[in-house]
């Protein structure tokens, strides 16, 4: 029995660079192609209907040691694509029966995909984090502090210190969330001044267990390439005691794939 085939796309292009494929290999170690209709193309790969059905990738995608690794083979793709030309990068598992579901989508939104590559064409995304320190968030240093040993010549009872420290750290710590939220508004908003378009995407969780630093701001940036450089100079300068700023990239426009309009 032949083995059944279903077609991933990578990404949305418009004209090839010549070359830019060979050797290319995808996801199930296929050799990825290029289908055209009406002036704009799809990156795909056939891949094997068994692994990578619709079926077959609800449960592999469940795991997460399966989806990193189809993910980074996926992004391998996209960001060489991306690197040479301008691309829509697809979202992963998008998936069709066969090369005339593709061309189908191609046909219907190649005006669409046409107007967003115009758009994206020497463009990049770069991501920028800042991260706050425990310090600027709990506000220490600012809470009144109060001696409650018995000798410690308070005049009021240990509970009543007690809950009048309390209270003060209480507010202290709610004027360094207002600190750290004030610093992230403005970072973005002097940012997004600096690039094409701009948006905000999910604080995350520190990668180490050893850093308590909470993510203020994570935010998504489509940069003119020759203000690239410009842009991570002020991104990083931007910082102060207490924050640290992080610029990742440059990445294909994953944030950005939607087009202007989105």
């Amino acid at each position: 029995m032949a083995e059944e085939h279903v077609i991933w796309v990578y990404a949305i292009i418009s004209v090839l660079e010549p070359g830019l494929l060979d050797g290319l290999t995808g996801i199930g170690g296929e050799q990825v192609r290029v289908v055209t209709e009406h002036d704009v193309g799809a990156v795909i790969g056939s891949v094997d209907a068994r692994m990578f059905g619709e079926e077959a990738l609800q449960q592999s995608l469940a795991q997460p040691g399966e989806l990193e690794a189809v993910a980074r083979a996926h992004h391998h793709i996209v960001e060489t694509v991306a690197a040479a030309q301008a691309a829509i990068p697809a979202r992963l598992a998008t998936v069709y029966r066969d090369e005339t579901g593709v061309r189908d989508l191609l046909a219907e939104r190649g005006d669409e995909f046409a107007g967003t590559l115009r758009w994206l064409s020497s463009r990049l995304e770069l991501g920028v984090k800042v991260w706050a320190d425990p310090s600027l968030l709990a506000g220490e240093g600012t809470a009144e502090q109060v001696d409650i040993t018995p000798d410690g010549g308070a005049a009021a009872g240990a509970g009543t210190l007690y809950l009048r420290q309390r209270r003060a750290h209480l507010t202290a710590r709610e004027a360094g969330h207002q600190h750290a939220t004030r610093l992230s508004d403005e970072i973005h908003a002097m940012l997004a001044g600096l690039a094409v378009s701009a948006c905000l995407h999910a604080a995350q969780d520190p990668r180490s267990g050893d850093d308590h630093s909470q993510m203020v701001l994570n935010g998504a940036y489509l940069v003119d390439s020759a203000r690239a450089e410009e842009f991570s100079a002020a991104a990083v300068a931007s910082g102060q005691e207490g924050a640290r700023v992080e610029v990742t990239g440059p990445w294909p426009p994953y944030s950005f794939a939607d087009g202007p309009d989105r």
